[in-house]
């Protein structure tokens, strides 16, 4: 496989959803490598160490894979245990987790805006940059030692403010398996996969409309319960394309 300027189909636009996981490529797939494309495959090029020619070939969607990047592949044991929990398709599951992770178990984005609505008086030691839709798009501000440092401030309020793993569940459902703010970060660091399903399993369980409209495939529903009443056009098309691209 190999994904260049005007490259087209569903294994581009697929590698196009990796792009925008990890914020190199910005807007939607429409499965076609133009010179937007190209540009973006330079960046990954670039941040992995490898040679940015803007044509990803073996080595670059080798490494896409190391990091999480999937195309038609089966499900796995875990996706189909909690499709069955759940009583969806194993097929909507992946999807869930193709847009919302690319398969980085260990994702976490942290939401400074949500931290700062808890702790107001920290507003001059975390820094929140406000973007057009309200929540920060600066990565500084929401990777993972943005995290920690909020963690050193406030724990709890840091694990619940905080976007966790392969679904991206906010961390009140974290404490809320766990005990404390440090056994929920230590468990999630341990078995970032194992964690992922659990919190995913239990925020469905805990959203009997968002449940019933993943089982219908309504993706403008589930876009408005899972990703918020912002967010629903784009984030139902990006929900409906990797349905329709996953084999």
């Amino acid at each position: 496989m190999l994904i260049k300027r005007g490259s087209s189909g569903a294994h581009v636009k697929s590698f196009q959803e990796f792009l925008i996981v990890n914020e190199f490529l910005h807007g939607l797939a429409d499965g076609v490598a133009g010179s937007i494309t190209h540009e973006a495959i330079k960046l990954y090029q670039g941040a992995s160490g490898l040679v940015a020619d803007g044509v990803a070939g073996a080595k670059t969607l080798r490494k896409a894979k190391e990091e999480g990047w999937s195309y038609g592949e089966e499900p796995s044991k875990a996706q189909e245990d909690a499709a069955e929990a759940l009583g969806i398709p194993v097929k909507v599951v992946q999807t869930i987790e193709k847009v919302e992770s690319a398969g980085r178990a260990n994702a976490i984005r942290f939401e400074p805006h949500v931290f700062l609505r808890k702790r107001p008086d920290l507003s001059e030691s975390v820094p929140f940059t406000k973007g057009s839709k309200g929540f920060s798009v600066t990565k500084a501000e929401t990777n993972r030692s943005a995290f920690e440092y909020a963690f050193s401030l406030d724990p709890d309020a840091a694990v619940e403010s905080t976007s966790w793993g392969l679904y991206q569940v906010m961390g009140s459902h974290l404490l809320d398996i766990y005990s404390s703010a440090n056994s929920a970060a230590d468990n999630f660091y341990a078995d970032p996969e194992g964690v992922s399903y659990k919190l995913f399993v239990k925020w469905f369980k805990a959203s009997p409309r968002a449940l019933a409209a993943a089982k219908a495939k309504d993706w403008k529903k589930l876009a408005r319960y899972y990703n918020g009443p912002g967010n629903v056009e784009k984030y139902s098309s990006l929900l409906g394309n990797a349905y329709e691209d996953i084999a």
